[in-house]
Parts: structure tokens; sequence; C-alpha cells
């Protein structure tokens, strides 16, 4: 691990004690509604952004808290899920074969 990533790391988990279970959570649901509400249809950048600023936040949890349980939990079930999810293209391709 770099220097800067073990630097980040520690801001992280400062931070993450700060704003603790509940202002975690805030800012979750303040980024995720503020995507939402902005891109209703979706963005591909703006998504793919939103991944790392939410992976921010995972990081920022205790290793031993609950609510790093619970990160783990969706990131093993989208783990499993992601392998069977279809681009939109593969998806009309299979409803609309040539």
């Amino acid at each position: 691990m770099a220097i800067r990533d073990i630097e980040n790391a520690k801001q992280l988990r400062k931070q993450g004690e700060r704003l603790g279970r509940e202002g975690l959570s805030q800012r979750i649901n303040k980024l995720v509604l503020e995507f939402a509400e902005k891109y209703p249809d979706g963005h591909y950048r703006e998504g793919i952004m939103l991944a790392g600023r939410l992976h921010a936040i995972f990081l920022a949890t205790d290793k031993g808290d609950y609510w790093r349980e619970v990160a783990e939990r969706g990131f093993y079930s989208e783990l499993r899920e992601l392998h069977i999810f279809q681009k939109e293209e593969e998806a009309q391709q299979v409803i609309q074969p040539d």
C-alpha cells in the first residue's frame, strides 16, 4: 500500500469516527438522492463517480462496526448478482433475437 493510500485511509477513518453511523448514513442518502434527482435516467460517468464516493464512505467505517458488516453484505450480494446483470443491449438481443 502506497503512503498516499495509508494517509487517505487514516483521513477516512478519522471522518468516519467524527460522523458516526448516523452521519455516514446521512451522507450516503444525500449523495444517492442528489444523483437520482440530477440524473433520473442514469449517467455512466457520474454513476461510476458515485460508486467511488460510496466506496470512500465504506472505507470510513470501522472494521469492527456493524455498519461495515452491513456494507460487506451489500458488497457480497452485488458480487453474486453482477455476473447475471445484462447491459440493455444484451437484454434487447435476448428479447429480439436476430
